[in-house]
């Protein structure tokens, strides 16, 4: 997945390391850019200077109180001067400090050519701890600044890449999902983004189950109310006694009978839509050879078409030893289906083309016939539920609209597809794309 959240946090933590650690040797490097301290020969060399110039300062002083005022002015927790008479003897002296390692440099305070006072300077190399602790009490405000930085980065980005689209999100779903508004939008390229797409999508999927589920009753509603009118009116008449004639009334219990079993068979369409719809839990797969399998499932249409007036052609262009795997009873169903509607709907005399043929990493199968022509925009509709292309002559065939549905739904259980289209030299064509199996 492109720029993931989990990719984009990863960056963002390692640039903002990267930001501190630099941040920390840039301050070290500050303050250790004079660094010393742990070379004992220059720093002993720095002393030497040091004592050396404050020996020059105080022999322009003119007596010794303006000599100790001006020693007081160098000394510090880390140096003490000494102010020595001529034999050494410590006359006073100034700073205090414990020392690690002492370094003790000495010079003469010469006041017109004569030696006049002696002058020690003691000093001592900071220990790393002691160095640390001065870094950290200048420094620590940076170092609280940073990490104070690095949490309020963390979380601005933690809130614009997850806490926000998902409140969004949640927000949304807190409506009902029939009545929200599903538009094509620009997506995030990660995680958020995927689920945003999913939810848009399943909110479309809901939306599509509860037209179809309008369409379902409404098409229910309809295919049942013609027979049922027919059999309450025909039988009101009889229960009222208002046919004597007995062919007539035997004309009437015929129709009764027959709009009764036109109930019936809806009725086991329904059943059947509702079964194949979980063909997985009582499907019988096997895996069989597809030119001999398509070619018995064919054959008895190329022998008997029921006293119709019918021809079949058959032509196979796929090698022997290509597998298919499929549940024999349910292919019979679609095939049935199929030439059911050739006959109902194509011309006569009827005459239908099989082509089968290998496409990439799957079996074709071509059904094509002559007779009645289906629009463009109505080709890609044949497979949906209830779906009619010519509603009033359905009827009158006895069409419900759930053949080719049926259809669909067995061919998607094998991992195929099926469609409808307009072949070129022909009037209506149905294609049937099965999954090839491997050996």
């Amino acid at each position: 997945m492109c720029r993931s959240i989990r990719f984009k946090l990863s960056v963002i933590l390692l640039i903002m390391f990267l930001s501190f650690i630099a941040t920390l040797l840039l301050s070290f490097g500050i303050f250790f850019r004079d660094d010393f301290r742990y070379d004992i020969v220059k720093e002993e060399q720095n002393y030497r200077n040091m004592v050396s110039d404050i020996a020059k300062k105080a022999a322009l002083c003119g007596n010794e109180k303006s000599i100790k005022s001006l020693l007081d002015s160098y000394a510090t927790n880390n140096i003490q001067l000494q102010l020595l008479d001529k034999n050494g003897k410590r006359l006073w002296a100034t700073g205090r400090f414990s020392s690690v390692i002492d370094i003790s440099v000495k010079d003469y305070i010469v006041v017109g050519g004569k030696v006049q006072y002696g002058l020690l300077l003691n000093g001592i190399i900071v220990s790393r701890y002691e160095l640390f602790y001065e870094y950290s009490a200048r420094y620590l405000w940076i170092i609280l600044i940073l990490f104070a930085l690095l949490f309020l980065l963390i979380a601005f980005f933690l809130h614009l890449s997850i806490a926000k689209p998902v409140l969004a999100l949640y927000k949304r779903m807190e409506n009902d999902p029939l009545k929200l508004k599903t538009e094509k939008r620009n997506y995030r390229r990660d995680e958020i983004g995927v689920l945003e797409k999913r939810f848009d999508e399943m909110i479309y999927r809901l939306q599509a189950v509860d037209r179809e589920q309008q369409t379902i009753l409404a098409a229910i509603s309809h295919d049942l109310k013609t027979p049922l009118t027919s059999i309450i009116t025909y039988t009101e008449r009889l229960s009222l006694g208002k046919v004597t004639d007995y062919e007539k009334q035997k004309h009437y219990y015929d129709v009764i009978m027959q709009k009764a079993d036109d109930i019936k068979k809806l009725i086991n369409k329904f059943q059947d839509a509702a079964q194949f719809a979980d063909l997985d839990e009582h499907a019988n797969y096997q895996t069989v050879f597809a030119a001999s399998f398509w070619q018995s499932v064919l054959e008895p249409y190329t022998e008997e078409w029921n006293d119709v007036d019918a021809k079949l052609k058959f032509e196979c262009n796929i090698d022997n030893n290509v597998l298919i795997r499929v549940d024999r009873s349910s292919i019979i169903r679609v095939i049935a289906n199929v030439m059911g509607n050739a006959i109902k709907y194509g011309a006569r005399p009827l005459i239908v083309h099989v082509y089968l043929t290998k496409h990439e990493n799957q079996i074709r199968l071509k059904i094509e016939n002559n007779g009645t022509q289906v629009s463009d925009d109505k080709l890609t509709l044949l497979f949906d539920r209830f779906y009619r292309a010519e509603p009033s002559r359905s009827r009158e065939k006895g069409g419900s609209g759930l053949g080719l549905f049926i259809c669909r739904e067995i061919i998607e259980k094998h991992g195929g597809t099926i469609c409808a289209y307009k072949p070129w030299d022909n009037d209506f064509g149905v294609e049937i794309l099965v999954p090839i199996v491997n050996s």
